[in-house]
């Protein structure tokens, strides 16, 4: 966050990131530097950690099945080490927006 404002120029809009850690992370530097969320920044964060939902705001995040993400890598990874060719190239495990007050 504090990179986006001084050598970017942020002003304002959203930030998806890649993890909530990543989004309290943005969440903490957003309120120190005075900004409303999601009033000036909204913040969407990815996995919907235990935490997600007691943060300040409650963080807005993309909720995946874990298990059945575990169970995909694990086939493909065993798949390339057998040196077989793996027919499924794309596994769509799906993905739920969770909404809540940082967006």
């Amino acid at each position: 966050m504090a990179e986006l404002i001084e050598r970017h120029g942020f002003a304002g809009g959203v930030i998806q990131c890649s993890s909530d850690q990543s989004a309290h992370g943005i969440l903490t530097e957003a309120r120190v530097r005075g900004l409303r969320v999601p009033a000036d920044v909204a913040v969407i964060g990815f996995g919907d950690q235990d935490y997600a939902a007691f943060t300040d705001p409650a963080l807005t995040t993309v909720r995946v099945d874990r298990d059945r993400l575990g169970r995909a890598a694990a086939k493909a990874m065993l798949t390339r080490f057998r040196g077989e060719e793996d027919p499924e190239r794309v596994t769509d495990i799906g993905f739920e927006v969770i909404r809540r007050a940082s967006a």
